[in-house]
């Protein structure tokens, strides 16, 4: 199966999901969709199944790792794990004045996109008679219209955080710009791309298609 870019740890700073252990596989496929239709769409194909195949091989890498030979990471599979975990470094103003930033990678993007396709869908079982819904005997469930503003408003924290993924991929543009220059540049209906709307989320980025393209401009060589 494609590697699970996060799991339900991930979401203790962001969200406390009160699933129990053994529920833990029934929040896999909810992470699966949001990062394979949302954020392979926010992302972009190309840019998506090169985080897959970069972090997949680190992963590897590092389990079959010894103490005699620890594992050395490849520069692309660094750079991955900077996009995925976040990092702080080291920025230069038109100015030539220099700041550091932090980036908080893209797990809290998937993070709110996971957790709104579950509180939408969490619910609704499938069982021998059809489909049902859950009912509780303590509390009073939350209606469809309220459960859609939860699910909103991840999905626009979601949005929130990815303005830092497009900020991270700019900024350092020297890497990312084989992603930039071809995926993003002059196609509609794609990331990047102002209120557009994507199967299965609402998300919509909130910088134009050639916003990355422009911040080329301010990078100082």
């Amino acid at each position: 199966m494609e590697t699970l870019l996060i799991t339900k740890t991930d979401f203790i700073p962001y969200r406390n999901l009160t699933v129990n252990m053994d529920d833990s596989k029934r929040l896999e496929p909810f992470i699966l969709e949001a990062q394979r239709i949302d954020l392979g769409n926010l992302l972009g194909k190309r840019l998506y199944f090169d985080m897959i195949t970069n972090l997949t091989s680190y992963n590897a890498g590092v389990a079959a790792q010894t103490e005699q030979a620890p594992y050395q990471p490849t520069t692309d599979e660094q750079w991955f794990q900077k996009l995925l975990n976040g990092c702080a470094y080291t920025y230069t103003w038109p100015d030539r004045t220099t700041t550091t930033k932090i980036y908080a990678g893209l797990k809290p993007v998937l993070v709110y996109l996971s957790y709104a396709r579950f509180v939408r869908s969490d619910n609704v079982r499938s069982t021998q008679s059809g489909f049902v819904k859950k009912t509780v005997d303590f509390s009073t469930q939350i209606t469809d219209k309220e459960i859609q503003a939860v699910a909103s408003r991840a999905e626009s924290d979601a949005n929130a955080f990815f303005t830092g993924t497009e900020d991270f991929m700019a900024d350092n543009a020297d890497y990312f710009r084989k992603y930039i220059d071809g995926e993003y540049t002059g196609r509609a209906g794609d990331a990047f791309k102002s209120e557009t709307k994507r199967t299965g989320s609402r998300l919509s980025a909130i910088k134009s298609k050639d916003y990355l393209t422009d911040r080329k401009r301010y990078i100082i060589p």
